[in-house]
């Protein structure tokens, strides 16, 4: 799978409309893809989410990140739009996973030093909200959400140069780094994407039985099927045929806890 750049080097922040509650956050805004190992910067700007009102909603919430760096409309073959895993997201309890592939239980002062890092940065200042994204595929920035003290959820969208968000740049790529060399991140469930192809590609592998292509470029699959395409597909994108005039190119990764 196709691995984008981390991030960054420079970085004006703003950001725009900061609200929300502990209950739960709508974050708007998509996140650009880029190629792994060059930098993306940092101007702040996009919306923190509303309040919700169910018990549901709230149990919803309490799964998410509380630091998650994210690309949700990143690009990588064999499709534009397809999602590629967040670089760093580090949960309440700790844990830390970096590109769906490891894990590593942090201490809880390094944990928190990350969070309140990302609070500063995204509280320090204001700007206006970014344009929504036009029809097919936009370049947007990387997406920042970050849990405050008091629950409220802070989000924003990273393009520009600043110094500040370049510093926080610098932390999460080396907290990145440290968690890529702990334990392999290996659940029983998978993002799997399809892209059609137009010709039909040399060397094209039958579509295996038992899983399900995707529809809409992308497919989460858990139990019994996402075993099938730990087994029968490469991680890395290849053509297969699945039927005499129907050709894809697929990848797939692991799934984080809240995905």
């Amino acid at each position: 799978m196709d691995r984008r750049a981390f991030l960054a080097t420079g970085g004006a922040a703003a950001v725009a409309a900061v609200t929300g509650s502990a209950a739960a956050a709508a974050v708007t805004g998509s996140a650009a893809a880029a190629r792994a190992g060059s930098a993306a910067g940092a101007d702040l700007s996009g919306a923190a989410a509303g309040a919700a009102g169910s018990e549901a909603t709230a149990q919803a919430a309490a799964r998410w990140p509380i630091f998650e760096w994210a690309r949700p409309t990143g690009f990588f073959f064999p499709g534009g739009l397809v999602l590629p895993p967040p670089p760093l997201a580090v949960y309440e309890d700790g844990t830390a996973y970096a590109d769906a592939t490891a894990s590593l239980p942090l201490h809880h002062r390094a944990a928190e030093s990350l969070r309140a890092h990302a609070v500063a940065v995204l509280r320090s200042r204001r700007f206006p909200a970014l344009p929504p994204p036009g029809p097919g595929f936009v370049t947007r920035p990387d997406r920042l959400r970050v849990r405050d003290d008091d629950g409220t959820v802070l989000a924003a969208e990273l393009t520009g140069r600043d110094p500040a968000v370049r510093e926080l740049a610098a932390h999460v790529q080396e907290l990145r780094r440290t968690v890529l060399g702990g334990e392999p991140w290996r659940p029983n469930a998978v993002l799997l994407a399809a892209a059609r192809l137009d010709v039909e590609p040399v060397g094209a592998r039958p579509w295996p039985s038992g899983i399900p292509v995707p529809a809409d470029r992308e497919l989460r699959l858990r139990g019994a099927r996402a075993q099938a395409v730990r087994e029968k597909l490469e991680i890395g994108s290849r053509a297969y045929r699945v039927s005499p005039m129907h050709h894809v190119a697929a990848t797939w990764r692991h799934l984080l806890p809240h995905e």
